[in-house]
């Protein structure tokens, strides 16, 4: 049965501030659901590639827009850019400063939030995941970092050797590094980087359901985020081969396809 199609200038009401497609891509930036609202409903996203293990774990983040796709389901950061915000939207962080000096920030976390595994969401998780983070940008963030400081349940510190003018836009703009996305510090030790990429726990606003790596995703709604999520359910499939994916978009079997090359652009603009 055909399911009906979600169109490119409706995406921006079906996901909940969730999902970011990178300007690289679809933006789909979304609006919050009314209180007590609930997620429904179901998004397929047909990939043109193979859907590679390590856009699942932040501490890899390799500074490329495609990643972001993955890790803004799955994941969340202390900070990041979401709708017209560039980089400084409070996300599991509710509010943040900078020293006048440049020289330290620090972040308080929103009260009750939680990874998927149900363990809350804590300062030293955030210590591990910055400390330990190794992807893009990690050597800039070593060499001016002296140390991250514990300040109670709630609040972090960061200290940095000299003045870090640029580092809530490093900090907080996904598609340039990973170092201000959270993972789950005790998980993460205990299977290991290998594992935690088949499958990772992470703080947002979909847990993953079930992963066949480089094939397929399956992410359901985590009832436990702390903002409304409005689709219950994203599937990422990869389907290499162009007119497949257009040919699923025609049946219903995919709502969002990717790279359309141009002999079949004027086919897909033809579509209800």
């Amino acid at each position: 049965m055909r399911r009906p199609r979600f169109e490119a200038r409706h995406l921006f009401d079906l996901l909940a501030g969730v999902l970011t497609l990178t300007a690289a891509m679809s933006a789909t930036i979304p609006f919050p659901l009314a209180a007590g609202a609930a997620a429904k409903g179901k998004i397929v996203l047909a990939w043109h590639a193979g859907l590679a293990s390590r856009w699942l774990d932040p501490q890899e983040h390799d500074g490329t827009a495609t990643p972001d796709n993955f890790l803004t389901a799955i994941h969340d950061a202390l900070i990041k850019n979401q709708g017209t915000a560039l980089y400084n939207h409070p996300a599991l962080a509710e509010h943040f400063t900078v020293a006048a000096d440049s020289k330290s920030a620090t972040f308080t976390l929103r009260k009750g939030i939680r990874f998927h595994n149900g363990e809350p969401v804590t300062p030293q998780d955030v210590k591990f995941s910055y400390e330990n983070y190794r992807g893009a940008k990690a050597d800039v963030f070593k060499r001016k970092t002296e140390r991250v400081e514990i300040v109670d349940d709630r609040t972090i510190r960061f200290l940095f050797k000299e003045p870090f003018l640029d580092f809530a836009i490093l900090f907080g703009t996904a598609n340039v590094a990973g170092a201000g996305w959270v993972v789950p510090e005790k998980y993460y030790k205990q299977v290991g980087a290998d594992a935690f990429k088949q499958k990772p726990i992470g703080a947002g606003p979909y847990r993953l359901v079930r992963h066949e790596p480089g094939v397929k995703i399956e992410l359901e709604a985590f009832d436990g985020y702390y903002r409304p999520v409005n689709v219950k359910q994203l599937v990422m499939i990869s389907v290499p081969e162009a007119a497949t994916r257009v040919a699923m978009l025609e049946r219903g079997e995919a709502d969002i396809i990717y790279f359309v090359p141009g002999e079949l652009i004027n086919k897909v603009g033809k579509l209800p």
